[in-house]
């Protein structure tokens, strides 16, 4: 069951507000789906830079009925059986463990395992997906689902934290823990974002929203200060920047400390590293 969201202000329930209206409008085997469903939820996973308030609503209806003729919607034809339809917040659309699984096989790779992790942070229960994984055998980019289960984490607290940690496995690393804490005088201090307690060796995604401007940066500056002082840990700190557009250097980075700190990586594992950075630096920058 999905924990119930935060309050929105009003001026970001446009989306809830519009699928509401859409939803009315709707014949009753057409309902919200994908983003705008996941968006009614209380799980936000719009694509970097998208505005909820013209957004279009995605809808799911029978593949052997007609499309709704109606604007500013994106009609998908699905197979819905009665419980993967819910009612929520008065719209009429996808129900949470069906919107999480449309969302993983639909979006690109790297925004559907971060839904899928807002989905998990939120409540779902990953059993619960797993079996309704089986029912949707044979639809469309249904094997894909498997490896964003795989893949997905609910510790991932930012949609760059699951970027990260997407990169950091595809190259061939150990997969990292997430919300690792941090003790002092028997208690948690601070927790990281991901990384491997066995080496002392983090990483951290830094978010626009909460690390810009100097008394972010100088509160980051004292807490991963403390961080290496008193327990010794080596933190590689990224940005979307990093992510989005040129990951290979803090792999590498990270690579290195992992084997400086212990790690002895198979030959297996040193060959997908070493083809990952080789394919990344030739990546062309947008």
């Amino acid at each position: 069951m999905l924990i119930p969201p935060p309050r929105r202000s009003p001026d970001t329930t446009a989306l809830t507000g519009r699928a509401r209206e859409l939803s009315r409008e709707l014949p009753a085997h057409v309902v919200i789906a994908e983003r705008a469903a996941a968006w009614v939820w209380g799980v936000d996973v719009l694509p970097p830079g998208a505005r909820e308030a013209t957004w279009p609503i995605e809808v799911a209806h029978p593949p052997d009925l007609p499309p709704p003729g109606l604007p500013h919607c994106r009609p998908r034809p699905a197979e819905l059986p009665a419980d993967d339809i819910a009612e929520h917040e008065g719209v009429r659309l996808t129900a949470p463990e069906r919107t999480a699984l449309d969302c993983a096989r639909w979006l690109p790779r790297l925004e559907a395992v971060a839904a899928l992790d807002q989905f998990l942070r939120a409540g779902l229960d990953p059993t619960a997906l797993t079996r309704r994984v089986r029912r949707l055998t044979g639809e469309p980019h249904a094997r894909r689902l498997r490896e964003i289960l795989r893949l997905s984490d609910a510790g991932a607290v930012l949609p760059g934290e699951s970027w990260t940690r997407v990169h950091i496995m595809d190259a061939g690393l150990p997969r990292p823990a997430t919300q690792i804490p941090v003790m002092a005088a028997d208690r948690p201090r601070f927790f990281l974002d991901m990384g491997y307690e066995q080496y002392r060796t983090a990483v951290e995604y830094d978010g626009e929203a909460f690390h810009t401007g100097p008394a972010c940066r100088n509160r980051d500056t004292a807490r991963r200060t403390w961080i290496r002082t008193h327990h010794g840990w080596e933190i590689i700190v990224v940005t979307k920047e990093d992510i989005l557009f040129h990951p290979a250097p803090f792999l590498e980075a990270l690579a290195t400390t992992l084997m400086h700190r212990g790690w002895t990586p198979t030959p297996s594992q040193l060959g997908r590293l070493e083809l990952k950075l080789a394919r990344l630096r030739r990546r062309r920058p947008p």
